[in-house]
């Protein structure tokens, strides 16, 4: 085998010294360099070593070494990313830690309404957003102590939260107390089933019951058990109620009777009336998917367009009841939710459209067109995960879909207008 040329070896050598130095340099740059050094090269010889030179880079390029600690942390942020989000049917709160948001009303705003912002002040958060202070101020809603949320403007006393704040004596506080924690229908069903919170030692056997006869997913379960006891520590009533009978703050409904969401309804010259399906009955929806969805995202969006928000209170029958197609035709506006096309729903969007009234539509995304309605009036597609996340980029523009349906009603045409060639009314 000859010997290596060494002109050769000193070409390629000049050029790699000559990129080097100058990395972004062309070929052609290269070679007219080069050639004022008394070195012929060619282009093809520098594109050449280029190529080579990046090959040989990329192989050498070390491997990325993880500790134990780094790669259990990214795992575990791979198994969060793929975890599903479960719906709670229960508060994240103590029902202790939720009577705080009532006390600080009473305490700091004489128990008026108060601005959000400087209830949160008052509870050490400066930010609304934080997960912790959204967690309070809906765990207070839900166990019906306060009305509004992180998102709302304002939150203010419900009454069982006034009965709680000015109890006139130990005995109806802790009545009105109970009461709130057997407002959360879970809580309620599993102390009846158990007469207590003395669950079995066994977890397996209590786990195999919150699946079995409540429906709870069972990675929830550790946490439910530990709010559930914590509540009933909280109230005394861990081996029972000494005979009293259980009652919740709810007051007795009919079914199709209904109810106000969300801030009071004297705060607002118009009214929005919800319809919505009563009953999860498509597999990918968890329970309380709608009751979640009222709660979070179109009664916050509805009181910040200016609607007192009102639904009706399905108690688990379907029947189309008086009240409902009341309000149907009395309502300034109707809020339709067309997700999983709910037969009931689609019936009384009938009788509002057929009546000539406004109605701001929306769906879960995901949902199908109904092709009589999709080509003639717009629809509000909204993320089903419900997360914090998507309810924050949601809500402002639910807000203007909903302020927009009201603002435009004389100026659209509606669906019969549509169908009829009739002209606006106000044209």
């Amino acid at each position: 085998m000859s010997a290596k040329n060494p002109a050769h070896v000193t070409k390629k050598q000049s050029i790699l010294d000559f990129l080097a130095a100058n990395p972004k340099a062309s070929n052609s740059d290269v070679v007219e360099a080069l050639r004022k050094q008394n070195v012929e090269v060619k282009a093809s010889d520098v594109a050449s070593i280029k190529y080579h030179a990046k090959k040989d880079t990329k192989k050498e390029k070390p491997t990325r070494t993880r500790t134990k600690g780094q790669a259990k942390a990214r795992d575990t942020r791979e198994a969060k990313a793929k975890r599903k989000y479960l719906q709670r049917p229960y508060p994240q709160k103590t029902l202790e830690e939720a009577i705080v948001i009532a006390q600080k009303i009473k305490e700091k705003n004489n128990g008026n309404p108060w601005a959000t912002t400087d209830l949160g002040d008052a509870c050490g958060y400066t930010n609304l957003r934080s997960l912790n202070f959204l967690l309070l101020t809906t765990s207070a809603r839900d166990f019906g102590l306060t009305a509004g949320t992180n998102s709302t403007e304002t939150i203010e006393l419900a009454p069982l939260g006034r009965e709680i704040a000015y109890a006139e004596s130990p005995e109806q506080e802790q009545k009105s107390k109970i009461k709130a924690f057997f407002n959360i229908d879970i809580f309620k069903r599993v102390y009846e089933y158990y007469g207590g919170s003395n669950l079995p030692a066994e977890q397996q056997y209590v786990s195999n019951t919150l699946q079995k006869n409540f429906g709870l997913d069972v990675e929830l379960h550790e946490e439910f058990i530990a709010l559930f006891k914590a509540n009933c520590t909280f109230l005394g009533i861990e081996s029972g109620l000494d005979g009293a009978s259980i009652e919740s703050g709810k007051t007795e409904q009919q079914a199709g009777e209904v109810r106000v969401v969300g801030q009071a309804a004297g705060k607002f010259d118009r009214t929005a009336f919800v319809i919505l399906p009563f009953t999860e009955r498509n597999k990918e929806r968890s329970e309380g998917f709608f009751s979640e969805l009222l709660n979070k995202l179109i009664t916050p969006a509805g009181n910040s367009a200016g609607f007192a928000v009102k639904t009706a209170e399905g108690q688990g029958s379907d029947i189309i009841q008086s009240t409902i197609i009341n309000q149907l035709l009395q309502a300034e506006l109707v809020i339709a939710d067309l997700t999983d096309h709910n037969p009931n729903v689609l019936f009384e969007l009938g009788i509002r459209i057929a009546k000539e009234l406004p109605v701001a539509l929306i769906r879960a995304e995901g949902t199908g067109r109904i092709f009589d309605v999709d080509n003639m009036m717009r629809v509000f597609p909204y993320s089903p995960k419900l997360w914090t996340s998507t309810i924050e980029k949601d809500l402002p523009k639910l807000t203007e879909h909903i302020k927009t349906a009201w603002d435009n009603r004389s100026t659209y045409r509606t669906y019969m207008q549509i169908l009829t060639g009739a002209p606006v009314a106000n044209a």
